[in-house]
C-alpha cells in the first residue's frame, strides 16, 4: 500500500474525532436553541400575565385609596357636628367601600357622635370594642404625619379587617380619622367587576396568609413555574393575588413533549452520525484490508505465474540448445513444457474469470455433460504436479453417474482449483482423496486432504476473495492468489449448486461441490458400488 493511500487513511481517521466533536457541539447547540425559542414564547405569555397582574393590583389599590380619600375630603373637622347621620348616608353613597367611620381626638378617644357604621348595632359595638382594645394600638396613629394616609390589614377574632387612617389639623387641634373598609363588598362586588376582563384567558385567585382562597378559582393542576404571585403593597397586605395562563397545562405538556421530541431527534441525528462514522470507519478498514489483500494477491499471482514460466523457459532452452540426453529426455521436456503451459493457462483463466466476476460480466455456456469427464481432464492437468510433490491421489467414482447441466470449462477450473488446493495442504499426509458420487438428486465432487485442517472461525472466510488461511500466511513456502476457492463457490452457485467444507478433529479437510442432477437422466438404481483406483 503506497504512502499516498496511507496518508488518506490517516486523514480519515484523524477526521473521525473532529466529526464526533462537531456532532456533539451541533446537537448541544440545536437543543439549546430550540429550547430557548420555546422558552421565549412561554416567557412572553408569562410577561403578559405578570403585566396584567400588576395592572389589577394597581387598579384595586387605586380604587381603595380613592374611596378613602373621597371620605376624608368630605369631612369638615372644623365643624364635627356636620357628621350627622344624614351626612353619613351621603358619604356611604359616594364611597360604597367604606363600612364605618370614626373620628378620634389627640388622645385617641372617639369623639362623641362621630362613630357611624353600616353594621347592625350589635356588630357595630363589637367593632368599636375591638378598635379600642387592639386595632388602634396596631395603627400606631402617633407616627402618622399630617395628611398621611395609612392602611392596616389584619386578622382579628376570626375575621379580616381593613382600616384606613389619616391625621388632620383643624381648629388648632389634632384629629385622627379611621375608616373601616367593607371587605364583603370588596370581594362580592368589586373583585368580580375588576377581574371580569381577564377571566377569558387567565386563571386567578386572591388568597390569605394561610393560603385559603378568598376569591377566584383553584389553581390545582397548574405547574408552579406558570403561577405568578404578588402581594398588595399598601392596602390588603395580608392577601395575595395569584394568576396563571389558562393554557398553562397545555404549555407544560408541550414543553415535556418538545423536550422528548428534541432529545429524540437529536439522539437520532447523533446516532445517524455515529452510525455513519462507524460505517465509514468499517469501510475504511475494509478498503485498507482490501488494498492489503490486493497487494498480496498481486505478489502471489506474480509468484504463481513465475514458477511455470521459469520451468517452461528452462526446458525450452535445453531443447533449443540440443542439451537433451536423447529422444526420451526431449519428449519428457516437451511434456513438462506442455503441462506447465496448461498450468499457466489455468492460472491466467483464474485471474480472468475472477476479473469478469468482479465486473459482473461472468457468462457461462451450459450444456448436458458428464462430471466424470470434467474430472478426468482436471486430473490430467494436475497429475504432473502430484507426482512432482511425491503425493498419491486416490480416486473413487460412482458408476452410471447422471448427467448434469454444466459449463465444461468452468467446472474443469473448479476441479483443478480443489485439487491444487489439496496439493498445497496435504504435504504431510501424502494422500489426496477424490470422489465423485451421486445421491438424492445430486452429483457431488469431493476432494479430501490430510493436512493440518482449518480452524472453525476461518471455514467461511476461506471462500472470500483474496482470503488465505492464517496457517497458510504463516508458511511463506505456500503461495497462492486467494481467489481459487472464491471462484469455486461462485461457479458452483451459478450452476444452481453449492460448496461445503468439513474438517476432521485430527486434521484434514473435505471440500464438496454438488450440482443438481438432470432428473430425466437419473438411473433406475444408484446403489452400485463405487469403482476405486489409484492415479
Amino acid at each position: 500500500m503506497g504512502s499516498g493511500v496511507r496518508l488518506r487513511f490517516a486523514a480519515v481517521y484523524a477526521l473521525v474525532p473532529l466529526v464526533v466533536i462537531a456532532a456533539a457541539a451541533l446537537a448541544t447547540y440545536s437543543y439549546r436553541y430550540a429550547d430557548q425559542l420555546a422558552r421565549r414564547g412561554e416567557q412572553a405569555i408569562l410577561a403578559t400575565t405578570e403585566e396584567l397582574l400588576g395592572i389589577q393590583l394597581r387598579r384595586i389599590e387605586h380604587m381603595v385609596v380613592e374611596s378613602d380619600q373621597t371620605v376624608f375630603r368630605s369631612l369638615d373637622l372644623d365643624s364635627l357636628e356636620a357628621v350627622t347621620p344624614k351626612r353619613w348616608k351621603e358619604l356611604v353613597q359616594v364611597a360604597a367601600l367604606v363600612e364605618s367611620v370614626v373620628i378620634l381626638d389627640a388622645a385617641h378617644r372617639i369623639v362623641s357622635g362621630t362613630y357611624h357604621s353600616k353594621k347592625r348595632k350589635a356588630a357595630a359595638e363589637v367593632f368599636r370594642e375591638r378598635l379600642e382594645e387592639t386595632l388602634l394600638r396596631r395603627l400606631q396613629l402617633d407616627t402618622l404625619l399630617v395628611d398621611e394616609h395609612r392602611h392596616l390589614h389584619t386578622h382579628e377574632g376570626g375575621r379580616y379587617y381593613l382600616l384606613a387612617a389619616t391625621r388632620r389639623e383643624a381648629g388648632g387641634k389634632t384629629w385622627f380619622v379611621v375608616l373601616e373598609e367593607d371587605l364583603t363588598h370588596l370581594v362580592a362586588e368589586v373583585f368580580p367587576e375588576y377581574f371580569a376582563g381577564v377571566e377569558a384567558q387567565r386563571l386567578f385567585q386572591v388568597i390569605d396568609e394561610a393560603g385559603a382562597i378568598v376569591f377566584g378559582y383553584p389553581l390545582s393542576g397548574i405547574p408552579e413555574p406558570y403561577v405568578l404571585e404578588r402581594r398588595f403593597p399598601t392596602t390588603l397586605t395580608g392577601w395575595r393575588i395569584r394568576m396563571a395562563p389558562r393554557e398553562a397545562p397545555a404549555l407544560d405538556a408541550r414543553r415535556a413533549e418538545r423536550r422528548v421530541t428534541d432529545l429524540t431527534l437529536i439522539a437520532l441525528s447523533a446516532l445517524t452520525i455515529f452510525v455513519g462514522l462507524a460505517v465509514l470507519t468499517a469501510a475504511v478498514r475494509a478498503e485498507r484490508q482490501a488494498n492489503r489483500l490486493k497487494s498480496d494477491f498481486v505478489a502471489n499471482v506474480s509468484h504463481e505465474l513465475k514458477t511455470p514460466l521459469s520451468l517452461i523457459r528452462m526446458f525450452a532452452e535445453l531443447l533449443a540448445t540440443g542439451r537433451a540426453k536423447g529422444p526420451e529426455a526431449a519428449r519428457e521436456y516437451a511434456e513438462i513444457i506442455t503441462r506447465e503451459s496448461d498450468r499457466l493457462g489455468q492460472l491466467i483463466d483464474n485471474v480472468l474469470d475472477f476479473a469478469r466476476i468482479e465486473r459482473g460480466k461472468a457468462a457461462f455456456v451450459f450444456q448436458r455433460g458428464d462430471l466424470g469427464e470434467v474430472l478426468t481432464r482436471a486430473l490430467d492437468v494436475s497429475r504432473h504436479r502430484v507426482e512432482r510433490e511425491g503425493m498419491r491421489l486416490v480416486l473413487a467414482v460412482d458408476e452410471a453417474l447422471p448427467q448434469v447441466k454444466i459449463d465444461v470449462s468452468a467446472m474443469t477450473l473448479v476441479a483443478i482449483n480443489l485439487i491444487d488446493n489439496a496439493i498445497k495442504y496435504a504435504a504431510d499426509g501424502k494422500v489426496i482423496e477424490v470422489a465423485l458420487t451421486h445421491a438424492g438428486g445430486r452429483v457431488t465432487l469431493e476432494v479430501r486432504d490430510h493436512g493440518p485442517g482449518i480452524p472453525d472461525e476461518e471455514r467461511e472466510l476461506v471462500f472470500e476473495r483474496f482470503y488465505r488461511a492464517r496457517a497458510t500466511r504463516d508458511r511463506s513456502s505456500l503461495r497462492g492468489s486467494g481467489i481459487g476457492l472464491s471462484l469455486v463457490r461462485h461457479i458452483a452457485e451459478a450452476h444452481d449448486g453449492g460448496v461445503t467444507l468439513t474438517c476432521g478433529a485430527d486434521g484434514g479437510c473435505a471440500f464438496r461441490v454438488w450440482l443438481p442432477a438432470l432428473a430425466a437422466l437419473l438411473p433406475e438404481s444408484s446403489g452400485d458400488a463405487p469403482a476405486a483406483g489409484v492415479a
